[in-house]
């Protein structure tokens, strides 16, 4: 039913039905059957319906909150993979996972944003921000765990802890669990009153994510398979399909390159090895980590985690620049910790070097998947722009010489390369209007930049 839902028929044509029809406090109960496996389904359901707001108020009046509850009162290694100790092994050993965690996080997000700030959708934000950021901290905590870094300290005798390896639905677990938070958070009075006690852990744990994933790049020359700093083999049915197929995006910076070192299988698997090996022979390739459909799948969803990741940050500087207009000053000992510019440098360089390469190389017609990740990467530099602005402002932290003349020649590289796609226009001009707010010397060269 629920693929009819989305796929066949519109919500003004199925909502009536189901408001008249649908006995869903009977459905309810099925989602607090724990021994029940149609658990998942139940949710994704329950998420098609979130999606509008006559279902989202369905929803919310059947008693969903109460009954997500009761689901997530069991142990946490029952319904989240950031829960579990090693959630690669634990996942390969079944072919439909139980995606419980993220799915209820998603739900909840998707009624708040069709609930807007109805008395519905308020009562919402006062019920969840409380029990996720106390009762259920810890998962939103390990959601937001980042991997350690190779270290560069040969001579350090104590041997590193390593990381067990992660899954591709961990990863859209902490994306659902950042879709949330950035929802709860604009809610800014409410936000603050509840929060207070585990703001400033949230916000650490948000800049240590996104110092790994700008930092990650930096020593790509010298990284292979053994020592990729994420590693995320394929898990599932679906995660082996695509890793078969080729590369979607075809780019050979960022965490597109990256990704391809740490998403290799762990399985020893005759007919996969061998296709593998059929297709590097035929494309005369002999990389031994090809870039490939699922590596591509898991570098999107590492930039999807970084533009939550800052617009989250952003709303926190947004919310203390709101109390400082109120107040007549600004707080620094109360100011929301922000990174520092060398992260935001590594993301605007990343989205920079991503975005031009794919313009150059798709200079006749981008495909959509391409103008996806063109406008992802793109917002991605917007927002560290903003928040080394805010940086500037408030710490008064100035830009160092090299590093205006390196972005200089980058972005005069970048705005050539988008010349000419028209997907782009306007994601040129507020770009430029946040640079000549960063790097205002830049604009002199305005006539340069197109």
């Amino acid at each position: 039913m629920d693929l009819i839902l989305r796929s066949f028929l519109m919500p003004r044509t199925w909502l009536p039905i189901l408001q008249n029809r649908l006995q869903l406090q009977l459905v309810m109960l099925k989602l607090q059957d724990k021994t029940s496996s149609s658990i998942p389904m139940i949710l994704k359901f329950f998420l098609t319906l979130a999606r509008v707001r006559g279902g989202a108020e369905m929803l919310y009046c059947s008693g969903f909150l109460s009954s997500l509850r009761v689901l997530f009162a069991e142990p946490c290694e029952v319904f989240s993979r950031s829960g579990s100790q090693n959630p690669v092994s634990s996942y390969e050993k079944s072919e439909t996972p139980q995606d419980i965690w993220g799915l209820g996080l998603a739900v909840i997000t998707s009624t708040l944003q069709s609930l807007g700030d109805s008395s519905s959708g308020i009562g919402i934000v006062n019920s969840m921000i409380p029990y996720f950021f106390s009762e259920k901290a810890h998962l939103i905590f390990s959601s937001l765990n980042a991997p350690a870094l190779p270290s560069d300290d040969h001579d350090k005798k104590r041997p590193r802890a390593q990381r067990s390896g992660i899954s591709f639905a961990t990863l859209k677990e902490t994306e659902h669990t950042l879709m949330l938070m950035c929802e709860l958070a604009k809610h800014w009075r409410s936000w603050i009153k509840a929060i207070k006690d585990v703001d400033r852990q949230l916000r650490e744990k948000c800049i240590h994510l996104l110092a790994f994933i700008s930092r990650g790049t930096q020593r790509l020359g010298e990284l292979s398979s053994q020592n990729a700093p994420l590693r995320c083999p394929p898990t599932t049915k679906e995660d082996f399909e695509i890793f078969l197929k080729p590369s979607y995006i075809n780019s050979r910076k960022g965490w597109f390159a990256l990704s391809a070192l740490g998403c290799v299988s762990n399985q020893k698997i005759s007919s996969l090895s061998t296709a593998i090996t059929v297709s590097g022979e035929a494309s005369g390739s002999t990389d031994p980590s090809p870039k490939t459909h699922f590596s591509d799948t898991v570098a999107v969803q590492v930039y999807r985690i970084t533009f939550l990741l800052l617009k989250f940050l952003c709303l926190q500087a947004e919310g203390a620049a709101k109390r400082a207009e109120e107040v007549g000053f600004v707080d620094l000992a109360h100011f929301p910790e922000l990174p520092m510019p060398e992260i935001l440098h590594g993301l605007q360089d990343q989205s920079i070097a991503i975005v031009t390469e794919l313009c150059a190389s798709n200079k006749l017609r981008a495909s959509q998947d391409t103008q996806n990740v063109c406008n992802l990467m793109l917002q991605i530099l917007e927002m560290a722009l903003h928040l080394e602005l805010c940086v500037v402002q408030i710490c008064g932290i100035r830009p160092v010489l090299g590093r205006v003349d390196d972005f200089s020649k980058e972005v005069k590289s970048l705005f050539n390369a988008m010349e000419g796609h028209a997907f782009l226009r306007a994601s040129t001009k507020s770009l430029k209007q946040i640079i000549s707010c960063v790097y205002p010397g830049l604009l002199l060269q305005a006539e340069n930049f197109m």
